[in-house]
């Protein structure tokens, strides 16, 4: 084992913790809780308003993109239908035509 090693495993060994450090933290522990159980619970609505909030802006807009691409289909649909229309009429006055 090197100077290094020895150096570090003396730093980072193991030491009994002070006998006041338990109470202490406890004290801090319980001073957490009760100023957690004391926010007001406006902040939960405000949270829950937020959130619904939220959502359904995202469902808005999700909403309005589906409705754009429906839209955007059934324009090319429509121009698909005339296209055919047009052919078909081309042929069917070939056809005619063709019989005269």
């Amino acid at each position: 084992m090197n100077e290094l090693e020895r150096q570090l495993k003396n730093v980072l060994a193991r030491e009994e913790a002070p006998p006041w450090f338990e109470a202490r933290v406890m004290a801090r522990t319980s001073e957490r809780r009760i100023g957690f159980a004391a926010q007001p619970r406006w902040a939960a609505a405000l949270a829950s308003t937020v959130l619904i909030v939220c959502g359904a802006a995202w469902t808005y807009e999700r909403a309005a993109e589906e409705r754009a691409a429906g839209e955007a289909a059934k324009a090319r649909l429509e121009l698909a239908l005339k296209i055919t229309s047009a052919k078909l009429e081309q042929i069917q006055q070939k056809v005619v035509h063709q019989n005269d």
